[in-house]
């Protein structure tokens, strides 16, 4: 009981953060589309995801609140999975180009595990413009079965 509040103090904590701006900052909505590959069931799947960014675009350093609703499907073994993804990262570079690292919990329910449970997603991504970028992240969606996903994502920011 104790895990489940503090999962839930921090996804509000990360969405209050994520969705409050001030003059500088401003809360970027996206949606993602994305490759992914789970070596240990040698499967290929697909990923989605819609969120919200929040941080400051003309600043060269920025640290970058967000959150997520990020869903996968591997169709040969039929696996599916529904996330809330509340994270943290830094946004580095000069306006227009952007270096993204970040990290985050992974709060949901998938089939592989058949659980609802709580994991972790991490990677990087590189920010093009006002609205291109391509992710590059690691899901484990529960952590004590530790089944490593890979994803490259093709990220729209309005």
């Amino acid at each position: 009981m104790k895990r489940i509040i503090v999962i839930a103090v921090i996804a509000v904590l990360a969405m209050a953060a994520a969705t409050t701006a001030s003059a500088q900052r401003k809360t970027t909505t996206y949606a993602s589309l994305g490759a992914l590959a789970n070596f240990s069931a040698s499967d290929f799947g697909v990923g989605a995801a819609v969120g919200f960014r929040n941080y400051n675009r003309a600043a060269f350093v920025s640290f970058a609140p967000s959150i997520e609703v990020f869903g996968d499907f591997f169709p040969k073994d039929k696996i599916f999975g529904a996330f809330i993804n509340p994270e943290i990262g830094v946004a580095i570079g000069p306006k227009g180009f952007k270096f993204f690292p970040h990290t985050g919990l992974m709060l949901g329910y998938d089939t592989q595990t058949k659980a609802f449970a709580w994991g972790g997603k991490s990677g990087f991504s590189f920010d093009f413009g006002k609205h291109f970028t391509i992710d590059f992240s690691t899901y484990i969606p529960k952590y004590q079965f530790s089944a490593t996903t890979w994803g490259t994502n093709l990220v729209w920011r309005f």
